[in-house]
């Protein structure tokens, strides 16, 4: 078959080549030969001879039958043309379909790859979004649970603020009410949505919103805190005097949103604190009243007292006298001690600093000790460390009242023995005293009481 295919493939070919009519004159010659031959053969075989005859039929006949054979070649020919060409579109087709199906076999492979990525991708996002829905759904928990709590602290801030019997309230940077507590209605007179949006020239009187508009405007112009107090009215016309702390607050990102206002009753605390300014100035009054009575009177003691001292007395005379003006001079340096205790108290101490002769009070505080000494069988020795300066500078007052404080509390803690006063000057124009005595001293863990007021050290022989 294969065979014959190729035989037709090559005549179809040859008649191409030559042309038909090559072809049918080749043709016919190859006919005539092959009848020619075909009638001397046969006649021979059957006659034993050939005749001229034979040839011409042979001639004729080849002759006859060319143009059929030519017209059926050429009808074989075209047909095997046409399938031939039919096959070759065919087979191109095939290519093409062969081609299209690589192309899309290639395209398909790529679609399924990037289908399967896309499933891929797409399986991602499932457990993606699967994972931010259970993400989602802990933060929505966490939220309630968030706005829960957030509610009840709120609640609890806001029966902590209404418990409050300080006014608590805020005012925006218009300075309109913002918010208040129990506290702030009762002394409005005014609920809280009520106050809301409010100025305070619509809730207080002139007077007080006048001071209420000052004081915002000095904490908004200098964002800074401010405390002043100011009397209020309630609604009822009582009077109350409240302590007032405003300050600016601000949110996280430091952008101020108005003030804060904190207000305290201090009425009861006002009307003690008048109380005592009165009581104070009574105490003032009886005691420069009462030490300007009985000094006249003393300094005439002492100075007396003094003047016969130096008279001849019996030993029991000068005793008695020696008694007499130690207790008048110990009695007003009580009285001085009230008096300053008294300014300092009112923080009024001032020193009086003044040119004195050390000498001279060196001496007087040495007679004045000694008798005091004297009176208890106690000896009184004072050491001065030369040189000492004649004149001094200070309060002489006040440092006789010092030293003499010092030397009765050691004459008056000490059995038996002596008490001793130093003094000595040291360079930076400063005078050092030390009093010392044979008593019992102070205990160790007592040292640091003494000197708080009206304080004293227990002791048996005190």
């Amino acid at each position: 078959m294969k065979q014959i295919r190729m035989l037709a493939q090559y005549y179809v070919d040859l008649m191409m080549k030559l042309g038909l009519v090559r072809f049918s004159m080749l043709l016919a010659l190859a006919l005539v030969v092959l009848a020619i031959v075909v009638q001397m053969a046969v006649t021979m075989v059957l006659h034993g001879q050939v005749e001229s005859i034979d040839v011409i039929r042979s001639i004729f006949f080849g002759l006859l039958i060319t143009p059929w054979a030519v017209y059926f070649l050429s009808v074989v020919v075209e047909q095997l043309e046409e399938s031939r060409q039919r096959l070759s579109r065919l087979v191109q087709k095939l290519e093409e379909m062969r081609e299209r199906d690589l192309k899309l076999n290639v395209q398909l492979k790529d679609n399924i790859a990037q289908l399967n990525q896309e499933i891929a991708d797409r399986e991602k996002a499932e457990a993606e979004l699967q994972e931010t829905f259970e993400q989602l759904k802990v933060e929505i928990k966490e939220r309630e649970e968030a706005q829960i709590q957030l509610e009840q602290q709120s609640s609890f801030l806001r029966s902590f603020l209404d418990a409050s019997p300080d006014l608590v309230f805020y005012r925006n940077e218009d300075k309109e009410f913002s918010g208040c507590n129990r506290a702030m209605e009762l002394l409005t007179g005014k609920s809280e949505k009520q106050l809301v949006h409010l100025k305070p020239e619509d809730v207080y009187s002139p007077e007080a919103a006048e001071k209420v508009i000052e004081t915002d405007e000095k904490v908004f112009r200098h964002n800074v805190s401010l405390t002043y107090e100011q009397w209020l009215d309630y609604p009822d016309g009582r009077k109350a005097c409240f302590e007032i702390r405003k300050v600016p607050y601000y949110d996280r990102v430091g952008k101020r949103h108005g003030l804060m206002g904190f207000g305290r009753d201090i009425t009861e605390r006002k009307r003690y604190q008048d109380a005592l300014e009165r009581a104070s100035r009574d105490k003032t009054t009886f005691i420069s009243t009462i030490s300007h009575e009985l000094r006249t009177p003393l300094n005439g003691i002492v100075g007396l007292s003094r003047i016969l001292l130096d008279t001849d007395l019996t030993a029991e005379q000068e005793k008695y006298l020696k008694t007499i003006h130690v207790s008048a001079v110990t009695l007003g340096n009580i009285f001085n001690d009230i008096i300053d205790m008294d300014k300092m108290e009112r923080r009024k101490v001032q020193l009086d600093n003044q040119p004195i002769d050390f000498t001279s009070f060196m001496a007087d505080l040495e007679n004045l000790s000694g008798l005091q000494a004297q009176q208890k069988g106690l000896r009184f020795v004072l050491e001065p460390t030369l040189p000492l300066p004649h004149k001094v500078i200070t309060d002489g007052t006040r440092l006789r009242q010092i030293l003499w404080n010092l030397i009765s509390n050691a004459v008056k803690f000490t059995q038996q023995g002596q008490v001793t006063v130093r003094a000595r000057y040291d360079e930076g124009d400063m005078l050092h005293f030390e009093v010392e005595d044979s008593g019992i001293g102070i205990p160790q863990d007592e040292q640091d009481k003494i000197f708080a007021m009206y304080y004293q050290v227990k002791d048996s022989n005190g």
